[in-house]
């Protein structure tokens, strides 16, 4: 199996953990949790840990954090784009 390969399901453990810890945390406030959107998240959690812990490939303690922490730094970058006006000009949010 690739090195890579293997960077990337360590991300995606990461992902997942950093999903399941949210969800959990969730339920302890009494928040209700709907189905899609625990869906939703659950694959976004998975696909960005697989992807960033794939490209960050540098030791397997540094992928998982990076697949841990790599929904939160896409989250922040969507936000950060979608506020400004070039983001705004080109892609009409």
């Amino acid at each position: 199996m690739s090195e890579t390969l293997i960077f990337a399901g360590i991300g995606c453990l990461g992902g997942l953990t950093k999903s399941l810890i949210g969800i959990a945390k969730a339920k302890t406030r009494g928040e209700k949790i709907r189905l899609g959107y625990l869906i939703r998240t659950l694959k976004f959690s998975i696909i960005s840990g697989t992807v960033i812990g794939a490209i960050v490939g540098y030791s397997y303690p540094v992928s998982f954090v990076a697949g841990y922490i790599g929904s939160d730094v896409l989250e922040e970058v969507y936000y950060l784009f979608k506020k400004t006006k070039i983001w705004k000009k080109h892609f009409n949010l």
